[in-house]
């Protein structure tokens, strides 16, 4: 029996078939199901075939009869169809090999640059892709992390979020970005500024209410589910962070190929409205940057860009709603300040370092309790750290400290006593430095960033390694968590 709607009905005498002429629609299409080959699914290819079904529109009886009736005309354009897209297998037009062909709102299809309000639509959780990559972690309070990270789809890779509600101990796929810009996602050289379209960061204000960015920036407000992208000032999105439901977003102008030349925009947003960014303020630059990150606490807003891994100015903090250079202490000379942070806990201890002048690889420790007014020295040359990649500093409290070097930033690589020292903590408010116990060697690129999110707890994120390393201890000892379901 024959379920096509060009032909007989069920139960018709097949034998009445015309069986000398050629079908010329069955031939060419005969031709191509032949060329097709073959494809072992997985995580990603399930999830686009759900993504593809949930967009589909339904057939009804009515659309039944104008499928007929297109089908008809189909068959007549096929013979003159067949040359042209032999010729120009896709068209005279402006659609590109790989490009999305979306369906317009009266039904015609049209070329799209990028999957764009696909790509935020409602997903069902799923295990955990076997070649995820983590690349961002954000804890989102009472045991739920958040880690964003690559997944292979096909010949590139997607921007893949997993959640944990039980503090990492197991975790979900939640959210699978297909169309993202990912030619700086990769490689032993990843850009800190990515590309307009590129998403390579998670931060979450709660359980429920989050964001990723890296050039676009899009929020969620059912737990990773579904995600809307989010307008705001400025071309590329650079760093955004978030302090007890207070969301601070950090953009640039004149933006390419991971430099900007500015200027850069502060802008506020909350989690009543987390759509919606307010600039506060905006500052020129004094020259080009490659990375730049914002840092909040209470009413503490600090601004921090460098260049080629150095500070490129003085840090900026906030003051009555404006970026003023931040005062710095005389003993750093003119050695800008740079991996400035706040403590976790309930106070509001700033720490940064600064290089020594004659000596690139050594650094003073200094603290500030008033907002950066005074300054205590607490010491000078003691911490020695190797000069790859990006420097990281993070605070749990005036005590515990851990600082990292290295990430994709640059290719560097670290050997011998170096590499044991890409990451090192303080237990006394970094007058002194030690390696703690490593469960397995670490990364030879080092840590692309380090944080607290308070408690005794630290996060370091390697990047060009599986997983991403935790202690529950002040840093003394740490594990190594690889997201499994």
């Amino acid at each position: 029996m024959n379920d096509s709607p060009f032909g007989r009905r069920h139960g018709d005498d097949p034998s009445q078939d015309p069986v000398n002429e050629p079908d010329l629609v069955d031939d060419f299409f005969a031709k191509h199901r032949d060329a097709i080959e073959p494809a072992t699914p997985n995580d990603v290819h399930w999830q686009q075939v759900v993504q593809t079904a949930r967009r589909s529109p339904m057939r009804t009886a009515g659309k039944a009869w104008g499928g007929v009736i297109a089908a008809g005309v189909a068959a007549m354009l096929v013979l003159a169809g067949v040359w042209t897209w032999k010729q120009e297998p896709f068209g005279a037009g402006n659609i590109r090999p790989g490009q999305t062909v979306a369906a317009s709102e009266d039904g015609s299809e049209r070329g799209t640059a990028d999957a764009g309000d696909d790509m935020g639509a409602a997903q069902l959780p799923q295990g955990v892709p076997a070649t995820f990559r983590t690349w961002s972690v954000s804890n989102a309070g009472s045991g739920t992390l958040y880690n964003l990270g690559s997944t292979e789809c096909g010949s590139d890779i997607c921007p893949t979020l997993l959640r944990s509600g039980a503090d990492g101990e197991s975790w979900q796929a939640v959210h699978i970005f297909n169309g993202t810009d990912t030619s700086s996602a990769s490689g032993a050289d990843v850009p800190n500024i990515q590309p307009d379209g590129a998403l390579s960061d998670v931060r979450f204000v709660d359980s429920q209410v989050g964001y990723v960015y890296g050039g676009d920036l899009w929020v969620t407000s059912d737990r990773g589910a579904s995600f809307d992208k989010v307008n705001h000032p400025g071309q590329t999105v650079l760093d955004l962070e978030i302090w007890e439901g207070q969301v601070y977003l950090l953009t640039a102008d004149g933006c390419v190929q991971g430099t900007c030349s500015g200027p850069v925009y502060v802008s506020f947003s909350s989690r009543a409205n987390p759509s919606s960014f307010t600039t506060v303020d905006s500052a020129a630059l004094s020259g080009p940057i490659d990375d730049a990150s914002v840092v909040v606490k209470d009413a503490l807003v600090i601004v921090q860009t460098s260049n080629d891994g150095r500070p490129t100015q003085q840090p900026w903090m906030l003051a009555a709603e404006r970026l003023e250079p931040m005062k710095a202490p005389e003993v750093c000379g003119s050695s800008p300040l740079e991996a400035v942070t706040i403590t976790a806990s309930t106070d509001a201890h700033m720490f940064a370092l600064c290089r020594l002048s004659q000596d690139r690889g050594a650094f003073r420790v200094v603290s500030s309790n008033d907002q950066a007014q005074s300054w205590v020295e607490h010491s000078v040359g003691t911490l020695r750290l190797p000069q790859i990649g990006q420097l990281s500093l993070g605070a749990a409290d005036p005590q515990h400290l851990v600082v990292t070097v290295g990430g994709p930033r640059g290719g560097g690589t670290s050997s011998g006593d170096d590499a044991r020292r890409v990451l090192q903590i303080s237990a006394d408010g970094g007058r002194s430095w030690t390696v703690p116990r490593f469960p397995q060697p670490p990364p030879v690129n080092g840590f692309d960033w380090t944080g607290s999110p308070g408690g005794a707890e630290f996060y370091a994120v390697p990047r060009t390694t599986p997983g991403f390393w935790v202690s529950s201890d002040f840093g003394k000892s740490w594990k190594v968590v690889v997201p499994k379901s």
